[in-house]
């Protein structure tokens, strides 16, 4: 299939954000680092470790390597 409109207007939009320094803040899957996310919940997982990031709730972004907006993310915790 091919993309909608509004996909094309978010591609480009990051696109254009990477251009001058903003990056995504790759979270989904990292050790929970508190200088770049920010915990909502801790979530009992046995199938990670723990301080693992379980989901990302709203994506965070640096300008030129300093925090724009931390990511909120739901962390593991031990059962």
């Amino acid at each position: 299939p091919t993309p909608s409109g509004m996909e094309l207007v978010q591609k480009q939009m990051l696109a254009t954000l990477e251009k001058v320094g903003v990056q995504q803040i790759a979270a989904q899957g990292a050790v929970f680092n508190p200088e770049l996310h920010e915990a909502l919940v801790a979530q009992p997982s046995a199938e990670v470790a723990a301080n693992t990031v379980l989901m990302v709730v709203q994506k965070g972004y640096t300008l030129h390597g300093r925090l724009l907006r931390a990511a909120r993310v739901i962390v593991s915790k031990a059962p």
